[in-house]
């Protein structure tokens, strides 16, 4: 049995060889990625399917690519696509936001399946390094989560937002840790007011169990 989060192969059987130009056919652009997003959504909610989606941002790029040029872009774009792929399954869907964030959409996949997957991404990345003209540089990531799991959320759109919203807070607050939408709402709402969250905040709360199994089923292991 496949562990949660790891892909068996790529889409339509079988791993790509080196060098098979993943960035072109596997990694999406902005419009790519979030066409496929809403497809991906609508699915769900028409079938009542959970979905996971995970925004990463790999910490201090803008001054690290003042430091060492343009290409360290490039490099960390290949890392991330490398890493990503290696630690997610063929169906899994990763495309670029915007020039330094990236976007994985995960079908089958609910809110705690989806914190396995990020916080297996944060560790991987942790324990990574790209080399550029010859120098080794450590990456760190903020990852920012979020999943619709029942059928509250009514657009695609309010999805990504959850996930920019969780991903601003792990990146405000210092940088490489991961943050769930309920997360953030959870601990804004103990920071500013005593009131209680409201229902679509209840959705999105990760219980925090560390000792539950990881989940399986048909979904991830697809």
């Amino acid at each position: 049995m496949t562990r949660p989060g790891f892909r068996k192969g790529r889409p339509g059987g079988g791993r790509a060889p080196a060098g098979d130009g993943f960035l072109s056919s596997s990694l999406f652009s902005q419009a790519q990625i979030l066409h496929l997003m809403k497809n991906e959504f609508a699915r769900a909610r028409r079938h009542g399917i959970p979905m996971g989606i995970v925004l990463l941002q790999v910490d201090r790029l803008a001054q690290l690519a003042d430091l060492h040029g343009a290409s360290l872009r490039l490099s960390v774009k290949e890392a991330v696509a490398r890493l990503v792929r290696d630690k997610t399954r063929g169906s899994d869907l990763l495309g670029t936001t915007n020039e330094d964030r990236y976007l994985l959409v995960m079908p089958h996949t609910d809110l705690g399946q989806a914190r396995i997957v990020a916080d297996r991404l944060h560790q991987v990345f942790q324990e990574a390094h790209v080399t550029v003209d010859g120098t080794a540089l450590s990456l760190s990531v903020s990852v920012g989560l979020t999943a619709c799991d029942d059928q509250g959320t009514l657009f695609f759109d309010s999805l990504l937002a959850q996930a920019e919203t969780a991903l601003e807070y792990a990146s405000q607050r210092g940088g490489s840790q991961v943050a769930s939408f309920g997360e953030t709402q959870l601990r804004e709402s103990g920071d500013h007011d005593s009131s209680p969250l409201g229902d679509d905040d209840f959705a999105y709360l990760d219980d925090g169990d560390d000792d539950k199994p990881e989940p399986t089923g048909e979904g991830r292991d697809g």
